[in-house]
């Protein structure tokens, strides 16, 4: 055992099914496997819940004062990012990225013009913000969505249009039920990919693994990813909808292991990371999304290379060097 005081900040909502380690969802079965792995590396591990007034969280963590914050709190939440500002102010090194890189990879626009700036191949895409006009001036197909929420949130299989009138449709809806803006993407038709990215060293961030995902049902190029496919195993089955580990040549994955780390950089993005990326017939890859501190799981492929306690393993050890 590793003689470290480790302090893993999980939401209240689940605070009960990681106690217990009695997962009833995603959410809390991802955090009770990143408590288990960190029960059987440290010393000490105490769970911290955190809530909308985060205060009590605040005053626990300056009792324990721990050698090290496993943050698993808040994920793609608006405060997520003011939570790990306040870590930062209380001087307690914790796991993942800066509230800038977390802002950033949670704002789909500006991490898109960053991206492009710094080389990154990155969607031909429009705004679309309620009340104003904006012409929409690229190929169909467009694949409309949330421009601030991840994991396929609001895309659904309609999502996928061919023209700027049905993206306005679909734009509206999305203003309706979530209050942000929308984004229509020229849709690339090709592969789809997940890549993660581990802070391995002080100088090395190196890929944990690539999955591609499958859909079996769908037109060879034209399957993608809905809210429905992420949230509903029924839907899964029914579409055929599979992932594994991809089989891309070795200079593929460099490639795409060299691109990620640029993208980490233009967004300030530490620790660990995932990618959502789109290939071509012509092999182009299009990083579609950037992924800040995301889900850790000890049942995907994405964190188990060498093992999932290697990985956690190597968050904490990125996280101490930032002490």
């Amino acid at each position: 055992m590793i003689k470290l005081s480790v302090a893993c900040v999980i939401d209240d909502d689940l605070a009960s099914q990681i106690q217990t380690s009695n997962a009833r969802c995603t959410r809390a079965a991802y955090d009770v496997s990143v408590v288990q792995a960190l029960r059987g590396i440290y010393h000490k591990v105490t769970l911290v819940s955190v809530g909308e007034d985060n205060k009590a969280a605040i005053d626990h963590l300056l009792r324990l004062r721990p050698d090290v914050v496993v943050n698993l709190a808040y994920a793609s939440h608006p405060l997520e990012a003011s939570f790990v500002g306040l870590l930062e102010i209380l001087g307690l090194p914790y796991t993942g990225s800066s509230p800038r890189g977390i802002v950033l990879a949670n704002d789909k626009t500006r991490s898109r013009h960053l991206l492009k700036a710094a080389g990154v191949r990155v969607p031909n895409f429009v705004e679309l913000v309620q009340g104003e006009t904006t012409a929409i001036n690229l190929p169909p197909p467009l694949l409309v969505k949330p421009s601030s929420l991840a994991s396929s949130a609001g895309i659904n299989d309609d999502s996928l249009v061919k023209t700027p009138e049905e993206a306005r449709k679909r734009a509206e809806r999305i203003w309706k039920r979530f209050g942000t803006t929308a984004l229509v993407d020229e849709f690339v038709v090709g592969r789809e990919f997940r890549m993660s990215m581990i802070e391995a060293t002080a100088t090395s961030i190196k890929p944990g693994a690539i999955i591609e995902w499958h859909f079996g049902t769908a037109k060879p190029g034209w399957g993608f990813r809905t809210e429905a496919i992420r949230i509903n195993g029924r839907v899964q089955r029914l579409r055929q909808v599979t992932r594994d580990l991809a089989d891309l040549p070795r200079r593929k994955t460099e490639e795409l292991a060299a691109m990620a780390r640029t993208a980490m950089k233009a967004l300030d993005i530490r620790g660990y990371s995932t990618f959502d990326l789109r290939m071509d017939d012509r092999e182009r890859v299009t990083v579609i999304e950037v992924n800040a501190n995301p889900g850790l799981w000890s049942g995907s492929r994405l964190w188990t290379n060498p093992s999932f306690e290697a990985t956690i393993k190597k968050i904490v050890a990125a996280a101490l060097r930032r002490e």
